[in-house]
């Protein structure tokens, strides 16, 4: 192994190819490197080398001569004596450690040319009879340096070694070990030896084991030096003699030594799995104690910094400057202010006085259990009054709502009531408005004028107004809501305070409730530009993207959806999406998964504003399983919140259409009629959006009963596709191609139903003529099926894929059950379709059969 495994030493391979020359001038090296980067492994292969051509080996600084020539075996011991014998190689390791008259010594050997030397030795630019060695290397041969593997050097490095481990482990034995080879070594050693399952876990004891070999063999002040070192801040000597109480010079000295061991990085910070160890050893009072020394010295410095403030408090430093040092830079500190005001708390900080500051950031990073912990019992605290107890509404009503607990979150602003609220009345009032009770939102809309137009509030004031007109103002309230709520949404990403919802949030979904998936696609867009950031826009990406007719895009969004990293009511918006793309793909066991994986939710979550899109697909795919049950509380709850709002348009006509939707799925005239009404008025009233349902209903209606003509369903298709309803009008298309009477009526209805589809779907780019196809397990497989098949071939895909016999497809289409077999024959031949259940697979995936869903 010691032969093959220095392909990542630089110089290694010349170095040995130098030495196995014959004819060769003596050859002078200098190996310099930190503890662990291979130094002595290096020596004991060249020993082995030069023994092998016979040359003596000298492996101390005696002077040396042609009678002097040891076997390197035993320290000092000479072997022979014979004049005629070649001039012993110093092979000298450790060079660091020899007295200055060796040192000396050694210097003139080397300087004399008379002698092949290899010296390993430390790095201590300190030391100035190291510094006076590396002159004399430099004159009369070279200098290399070992340098720690690289994250890239870690898998070679284990070939070499005849070992093997995944890549996310040879990144994190980097990570672990800095790349410092022995310790490599022992992390490999662990991982090879370990199930796959337990590589990190036993590579962070294998590294917490040799780490702690390392510590072992060091002297108690440089233990306190590395104690320094794991704030990794940088190590200085005029600091050093302060925390430590020793001279400049011995300072210097400890640098150099704390630097050339293996658990020091190239940015003077200690290893991370050598914190405990180091701690365990020096013992909690000491390694404190230099902590603070420490802290006192940068303090009065002024050269304390945000990270290594953190750390220290971390470690158990407290003291009252350190918590309001933390305090201060908490404020600043973004994603990681959590962090901060629980370290500031450690270090002695009051954590009442702070809970508030210290639940926002909580809040605003997605950590609902620390915003909850921290800010309710504020609520019920003596004396707390004013903008304090708005602020502890605020924060846990906004946690409420994310969580889907609309109710909870409305009753916290109605026991605040308007004499309390303050500036925060817009917050209460847009939480009032999605739980459905507009009388109190109005009555703390009414307090508005009784405080100043700040920045801050005028954000949720832009959104407590929009939403406020979407409800009320059933005339030009919906597109005056939705311009202002895009418009707030610019503002998203520049909000410190914590909402209940954000503006682009309510303002995508609007958009979808009202027919404009594109708008709610560019609403994304540009919060997205704007600086938002945040795992609820993905969600609302898909939502846009399935309604807008891009399924295939819908499909990849929700596949890298972080569901862990979701709120509860944006989890019931994800399975929402992965419910309904699965309905429309009309495939029963994906649609049956994510189902079973949606409805455990159902019992966590309230229905308001926000929940209506989801909910309403929940609703559809019930039915289609026969499970309904299961969502009937939701339906139930979204019906009434409504009701309460007296059926606002821009909110209730897309629950009412899913209301048809179900209905006819039901094949129910009587549960229909109440959503065909409310639509009806909604149309009367003047809501274009209203009026192409009602028609689209009533067209469905008749196609059911077989009553079809092709311009009744023609107006009804574009209605539906021009209120982003594209995949409701293709299907409503090939229903009344299915039920139509004359072929010629149903070969036009099909017609129609594919071309709304392929409208809906995006333009792929065009394949360079250079590209190379993609290879295909059927090289006959066309891309595009559309493209391959025949007009007739396609309907009768469409229609197999319904599952109609071959006799019930010829009297749909009015030909013979034998022509139909023809058809699909060739089918088959020409997509490269081997069995019925691959003829299935392939031309769903080329994008027929969802017509018919």
């Amino acid at each position: 192994m010691a032969d093959t495994a220095f392909d990542t030493l630089p110089s290694a391979r010349d170095i040995l190819r130098e030495l196995d020359s014959a004819e060769q001038e003596p050859a002078v090296y200098l190996i310099r490197g930190r503890s662990g980067t291979g130094k002595s492994t290096l020596l004991s292969v060249i020993r082995t080398r030069l023994r092998g051509r016979g040359i003596p080996l000298q492996d101390n600084v005696a002077a040396p001569g042609p009678t002097a020539a040891t076997n390197g075996a035993h320290h000092g011991h000479v072997d022979s004596v014979d004049p005629d014998a070649p001039r012993p190689a110093l092979v000298i390791d450790n060079a660091h450690t020899l007295g200055a008259a060796e040192m000396e010594t050694l210097c003139a050997a080397v300087e004399s040319g008379n002698y092949t030397a290899v010296i390993a030795v430390q790095p201590r630019p300190h030391d100035p009879q190291l510094r006076t060695l590396a002159e004399a290397v430099a004159r009369r041969g070279r200098i290399v340096d070992l340098r720690p593997l690289g994250v890239a050097d870690i898998l070679p490095f284990a070939r070499e070694l005849g070992m093997m481990v995944p890549r996310p482990v040879a990144q994190h034995i980097h990570q672990q070990t800095g790349g410092i080879r022995g310790g490599v070594v022992a992390a490999l050693t662990a991982a090879c030896s370990a199930r796959l399952d337990a590589g990190i876990r036993v590579v962070d004891e294998a590294v917490a084991d040799w780490s702690r070999s390392q510590l072992d063999n060091l002297e108690p002040d440089l233990l306190e030096t590395l104690v320094v070192a794991t704030t990794g801040t940088g190590l200085d000597s005029s600091e050093l003699t302060e925390v430590l109480g020793v001279e400049s010079a011995a300072a210097q000295s400890l640098i150099d030594r704390a630097r050339a061991t293996a658990l020091v990085t190239d940015a003077d910070l200690l290893l991370a799995p050598a914190v405990a160890p180091l701690r365990t050893m020096l013992g909690d009072r000491r390694f404190v104690a230099v902590q603070r020394r420490l802290l006192t010295a940068r303090l009065d410095a002024g050269l304390l910094r945000d990270h290594t403030a953190l750390l220290l408090a971390e470690s158990g430093v407290r003291d009252p400057r350190l918590a309001e040092f933390l305090c201060a830079a908490a404020e600043t500190a973004g994603r990681e202010a959590v962090r901060y005001y629980a370290a500031a708390a450690s270090a002695g900080a009051d954590a009442n006085q702070i809970a508030l500051r210290w639940a926002e950031a909580a809040a605003r990073t997605g950590d609902g259990e620390t915003a909850m912990r921290l800010a309710e019992p504020v609520l019920a605290r003596a004396g707390v009054d004013g903008p304090d107890l708005a602020d502890a509404v605020r924060i846990c009503a906004g946690v409420l709502t994310r969580r889907g607990l609309i109710g909870r979150a409305a009753q916290l602003y109605g026991w605040l009531g308007p004499n309390r609220v303050g500036p925060d009345w817009a917050v209460g009032a847009t939480v009032l408005y999605l739980a459905g009770n507009v009388p109190a939102a109005t009555e703390l809309s009414g307090t508005a004028g009784n405080w100043p137009p700040t920045q801050a509030g005028a954000h949720a004031q832009l959104i407590a107004t929009a939403l406020a007109n979407s409800l009320t103002d059933h005339g030009s309230g919906t597109p005056t809501a939705v311009s202002a709520l895009i418009q707030a949404a610019h503002a998203d990403s520049g909000v410190d305070r914590f909402l209940p919802c954000t503006a682009v949030s309510i303002a995508t979904l609007l958009c979808l409730s009202t027919g404009e998936p594109r708008r709610a696609g560019d609403a994304l867009r540009r919060a997205t530009t704007s600086g938002l950031r945040c795992h609820q826009l993905q969600v609302l990406a898909a939502w846009a993207a399935m309604l807008g007719g891009d399924e295939q895009a819908a499909a990849n969004t929700v596949a890298a959806f972080d569901w862990d990293q979701l709120d509860v009511r944006d989890r019931l918006l994800a399975h929402g999406v992965a419910v309904g793309l699965a309905r429309r793909g009309g495939d029963h066991a994906a649609l049956t998964r994510a189902w079973q994986a949606a409805y455990p939710l159902f019992d966590d979550v309230d229905a308001d504003l926000l929940t209506v899109l989801p909910i309403g697909e929940l609703w559809l795919a019930g039915i289609r399983l026969r499970d309904e049950r299961r969502i009937s509380p939701l339906v139930d709850a979204t019906l009434a919140l409504l009701e309460r709002l007296d059926q606002p348009p821009a909110w209730a006509n897309a629950f009412h259409w899913y209301g048809v939707q179900a209905a006819i799925a039901h094949e129910s005239p009587a549960e229909l009629l109440p959503h065909a009404r409310l639509l009806k008025a909604a149309a009367e009233a003047g809501d274009r959006h209203a009026a192409v349902l009602v028609d689209a209903g009533r067209t469905w209606v008749l196609v059911l009963r077989g009553q079809v003509e092709v311009k009744p369903v023609e107006v009804a298709v574009n209605g539906l596709r021009e209120i982003g309803l594209t995949w409701d009008a293709a299907r409503l298309a090939s229903e009344a191609a299915l039920s139509a009477a004359e072929s010629s009526t149903a070969t036009a209805l099909l017609k129609l139903a594919r071309m709304v589809r392929a409208e809906s779907k995006p333009q792929e780019q065009p394949v360079p003529p250079t590209a190379t196809p993609r290879a295909s397990n059927t090289p006959d497989a066309p891309a595009d099926g559309a493209a391959i098949l025949s007009e007739r071939e396609r309907e009768v895909a469409e229609l197999v894929l319904l599952g109609l016999t071959y006799r019930e497809i010829g009297a749909r289409l009015y030909i013979s059950a034998k022509t139909v077999e023809h058809h699909v024959a060739r089918i088959r031949r020409r997509i490269g379709a081997r069995s019925r259940s691959e003829l299935l697979s392939m031309l769903r995936a080329m994008g027929h059969g969802s017509l018919l869903v």
